[in-house]
């Protein structure tokens, strides 16, 4: 009676020496610096780009969600946010001569810089100053705290100029890797951008 517990007990320690021996999946190479700069590199071609998605913005004060659209270039930028129904609530725009704000009641607004003028009339600081290069997937070009890069790499987490940016998910969208979906933090603001079309607006 006792050789079918024998047998079931052999067959179990067959079976997790088995176990144990199965090769795991291939592993992925470890992010180096070299795929950083090639990434960089690759990126860095897009000097203008159009996108459009959601935003939602959230302060301790005031919250607003809806949707976007943004088109960049060296010196010029127009975006538009809109509400969730679809009616435009404002239009930021940045020249060489400023930044200008026009709100759905087509009142206009001037300042030297995007971040002043969104605080003043909409409750919250755009961080335009960064924005086009954080949106990208790149760092700005002042101090980088700190960084983490996926195995392509890619930036997972970026902290600089005071804010604590994440890249939830990446796309492929005219030949680039670029982000899909970034949550930006810093002690007064959450901002999360989630890009549903990139445009690549290189001649």
């Amino acid at each position: 009676m006792q050789y079918p517990f024998r047998w079931l007990a052999s067959l179990a320690l067959l079976l997790l020496a088995g176990c144990a021996s199965m090769p795991s999946g291939p592993s992925l190479p470890p992010s180096t610096p070299e795929l950083h700069q090639q990434h960089l590199e690759t990126v860095a071609r897009i000097k203008s780009f159009k996108l459009q998605g959601r935003i939602g913005v959230q302060t301790a004060a005031k919250g607003f969600s809806g949707s976007t659209q943004w088109r960049h270039a060296a010196s010029n930028d127009d975006i538009a946010l809109f509400s969730p129904l679809g009616s435009q609530v404002a239009t930021i725009s940045r020249s060489p001569d400023g930044v200008s704000l026009k709100t759905s009641d087509n009142k206009a607004y001037q300042a030297q810089d995007a971040e002043t003028l969104t605080e003043q009339n909409l409750g919250w600081r755009l961080p335009m100053t960064g924005l086009s290069d954080w949106a990208l997937g790149k760092p700005s070009h002042t101090a980088i705290e700190s960084s983490t890069w996926d195995e392509q790499g890619r930036l997972l987490t970026l902290k600089q100029d005071g804010w604590d940016i994440e890249y939830g998910q990446y796309v492929l969208a005219d030949g680039y890797q670029l982000p899909s979906k970034i949550t930006l933090r810093s002690a007064q603001l959450t901002l999360k951008l989630i890009v549903q079309q990139w445009q690549s607006l290189n001649q």
